[in-house]
């Protein structure tokens, strides 16, 4: 998917966005047929604007909520068992995560335990080796072996991790597994994922809508000095208001470090406070996240003197604890939609500008009537921090819109 030019200028504004500025007239201006242009001299409320959009969903892509998944291949400590980590969790996940390199045999023993635990298989498949990895020859058993248990199954495949020194030659490859794996295992959500550092390439590498199912994100959050880094909103951001209204987005892959051997410290609160903004703020602002999966392993060291950093949940009861809040929402879904069939259902749609309340009325930015809300603003024209703002009252009566406000969360919700 290319992004329009122009909305690629108008997210590029909200992006570089620094705050609003300053205040305004106590009382609201009446309404005229004509431009009213007044700047703002205080800082008016800011809201998230959301609106409906049609839809069609995609191959196991629920309505709404969020699968929760988990990676437990590494974790000695609960016996590499999805179960025992659902019950640490206090709750069923609907997915478990499996890394396989291309080439290496097909698990078909892990297969048949995920469907005796009522699990949706997750594949992460991985070139086979650094200097060949775009060979062909290994695609076609591949998807044979993927077809043969006609399992829904989702296949993540060849994330990109760092940017591909020829990204011609990687989507062309990526689109040629695609092809075979339509043919011959189509039972397979196609997944292409991108690592959060590098999502501003996406662009450059993205293999085209007609060879996607869904999209990933990867956040693997190691601890830092100052915590964790980037913060991984600025990151999801950008790659949601890209891809929402086409595919269903997962945070393919997640984990935040309690500890590391740079200092020793166990940080297990501050892992806690991440682990549960992240997943709470998912789940209330982000609707199109329609998956997110755990990845519960420590590192190894390759030498003593390597950074190492540990993510298991489970070995830890604070970080346990807040995990197994975050999920226990009922958003947080337990077992995959498995039908085949696609639906165009209407889903909510979060405007990459802000909406603000200024007295008793509602503005939303020039580029939100645009862009999302397809038409023109023209009443009550306001300038806040040098961008223009139009009284919405206009447009949801002649539009026969509802407008729900969450005054807690600070959403607006426009609905038919």
């Amino acid at each position: 998917m290319k992004v329009n030019v122009k909305t690629a200028l108008a997210l590029s504004l909200i992006f570089a966005m620094t705050g609003c500025g300053g205040a305004g007239p106590s009382e609201m201006p009446q309404e005229d047929n004509f431009q009213q242009t007044l700047a703002i001299k205080h800082e008016p409320d800011e809201y998230s604007l959301y609106y409906e959009h049609e839809y069609p969903l995609n191959l196991y892509e629920p309505e709404t909520g969020c699968y929760i998944g988990a990676y437990v291949l590494s974790n000695r400590d609960i016996n590499f068992d999805i179960k025992q980590f659902d019950e640490m969790a206090g709750k069923e996940h609907a997915l478990s995560v499996y890394n396989l390199s291309a080439g290496n045999p097909f698990p078909d023993i892990w297969v048949i335990s995920c469907i005796a635990a009522k699990k949706t298989p997750y594949f992460v498949i991985s070139p086979p080796n650094e200097y060949n990895p775009y060979d062909y020859s290994l695609i076609d058993s591949l998807a044979e072996q993927f077809g043969e248990f006609y399992v829904p199954t989702f296949v993540e495949f060849y994330p990109v991790n760092r940017l591909p020194a020829d990204t011609k030659a990687y989507i062309n490859f990526f689109r040629y597994a695609r092809q075979k794996f339509k043919e011959k295992a189509s039972n397979t959500a196609f997944v292409w994922a991108i690592d959060a550092k590098g999502a501003a390439d996406l662009n450059r590498c993205y293999p085209g809508d007609a060879y996607v199912d869904w999209v990933g994100l990867h956040s693997i959050q190691p601890l830092e000095e100052d915590g964790y880094g980037s913060d991984f909103f600025s990151s999801l951001d950008y790659f949601y208001y890209t891809y929402q209204k086409v595919k269903p987005i997962a945070i393919s892959q997640f984990a935040v470090s309690h500890y590391t051997n740079t200092d020793y410290i166990y940080k297990n609160q501050a892992a806690s406070d991440e682990i549960s903004r992240v997943y709470n703020t998912i789940i209330n602002y982000y609707p199109q996240v329609k998956m997110i999966n755990y990845m519960d392993y420590d590192e190894k060291a390759s030498d003593s003197k390597s950074k190492i950093d540990y993510y298991t949940v489970t070995e830890n009861h604070v970080v346990m604890s807040a995990y197994k809040d975050a999920i226990s929402d009922s958003r947080f879904l337990s077992s995959a939609v498995l039908g085949m069939e696609s639906q165009q259902v209407k889903q909510m749609i979060r405007s990459p500008f802000p909406a603000y309340k200024i007295g008793e009325y509602w503005y939303a930015s020039e580029y939100s009537f645009e862009y999302d809300l397809n038409t023109k603003g023209s009443l009550g024209e306001r300038l806040i921090d040098g961008r223009r703002y139009y009284n919405m009252s206009f447009f949801i009566k002649n539009g026969r819109r509802n407008l729900t406000v969450d005054e807690k969360a600070q959403t607006l919700m426009l609905s038919a």
